[in-house]
């Protein structure tokens, strides 16, 4: 009987260690000066556990939840961050023997699998429950703090992600704002001035006492009327019709076409030719403000309105016989120059006393 008590002695494995083993796991991980991090902790409780249990390496494989909204395999349910003892590679393939891990859970949560060499050592640790329930504890919280790192990192990501998708925002609208006005600017204020070219015509024939010539300008003025709240409404909804739906030809023809003083001359081989939306809406936009300039500060005078393809490009000119006006070295339309520098476009103005000015415009097509 005593041989076959001895027998079970041996065979019961490794007995546990002394209970002070179970303070200095506790100590390694809460006596880290400062505050240190999960990871610091984790390899801090894997390099004691391999000193109480004479171990050669310790593996602590973290399970870690994944947030909400992953984009990783539907099947997945977490990752898993290691840490271990020894720290290199090269020591744990010495010393591995693919010992069946320890797996630590907090009811039905799985906290982490620990990997203890040899299996001799993994045993220690399954039969001393002492330092089984404190490592599980420990386990718990470093997991616990990666997931709270994690949540605050991403929560700083989302608040980054918003004040960037604010800003932008912000820009758009103010780009759009300033569209609006540019085109407000470049295409409305050209149907102004022919209105108020109109008008004074009328008044003109009136006081000359020429009925007849008044009544036709007044039809003229009702076009006009009518095509200006057509530009009004076209640009407030950010289209540029008859542009968008005829091309530049088209467009220009129809608006300037009518006007007594305004000759065009158009290389036939632009007829029925489309260019790239925001080319075409440059190049019309900068047309009709140069002849709207044109009227606006020599009245009367006419207006040649020149539009040419090459293989420079897509050139135009809006030529007018009135006074013209010195230039001083400085660079009038910046608006159009702007507009047109956004197609890789150039623009350029010559003017001086009693020559008329010539606006020129290329495309680089």
């Amino acid at each position: 009987m005593r041989g076959m008590r001895r027998s079970t002695q041996q065979t019961d494995g490794p007995s546990p260690g002394p209970p002070d083993d179970v303070a200095r796991v506790i100590d390694a991980v809460h006596g880290l000066p400062g505050r240190p991090l999960p990871g610091v902790q984790a390899e801090a409780l894997a390099r004691t556990l391999g000193g109480c249990l004479g171990a050669t390496t310790v593996t602590i494989a973290l399970w870690l939840p994944l947030p909400a909204g992953h984009d990783a395999d539907a099947a997945a349910e977490h990752t898993v961050q290691e840490y271990r003892w020894p720290a290199t590679d090269a020591e744990a393939a010495a010393t591995g023997t693919g010992a069946t891990p320890v797996r630590l859970c907090d009811g039905e949560q799985v906290l982490a699998d620990l990997v203890v060499e040899p299996p001799v050592a993994a045993e220690r640790l399954r039969r001393w429950p002492e330092l089984h329930a404190v490592t599980r504890l420990l386990v718990s919280d470093i997991q616990a703090q990666l997931i709270t790192e994690r949540a605050e990192r991403l929560i700083g990501q989302s608040t980054l992600l918003l004040a960037d998708t604010r800003l932008r925002a912000a820009g758009e609208m103010e780009h759009q704002r300033y569209q609006l006005e540019r085109d407000l600017h470049d295409g409305a204020q050209h149907h102004m001035v022919a209105l108020q070219m109109s008008l004074a015509m009328v008044e003109h024939q009136l006081d000359a006492g020429n009925a007849a010539e008044a009544g036709q300008h007044l039809d003229r003025l009702r076009e006009l009327l009518a095509s200006t709240e057509e530009v009004l409404h076209t640009t407030a909804t950010g289209l540029l019709a008859p542009l968008t739906d005829h091309g530049l030809v088209a467009a220009l023809t129809a608006r300037l076409e009518a006007l007594d003083t305004v000759t065009l001359d158009i290389d036939p081989e632009l007829i029925g030719y489309r260019y790239l939306p925001e080319v075409e809406a440059a190049v019309y936009l900068a047309c009709l403000e140069a002849v709207s300039n044109a009227h606006k500060h020599a009245p009367g005078a006419a207006v040649t309105l020149t539009l040419r393809t090459s293989r420079r490009g897509l050139s135009f000119e809006v030529a007018d016989t009135g006074p013209g006006f010195d230039t001083e070295g400085r660079m009038p339309l910046r608006q159009l120059a702007a507009r047109l520098a956004q197609v890789e476009g150039t623009l350029t103005v010559r003017s001086s006393p009693t020559t008329g000015t010539r606006v020129t415009g290329l495309v680089a097509i």
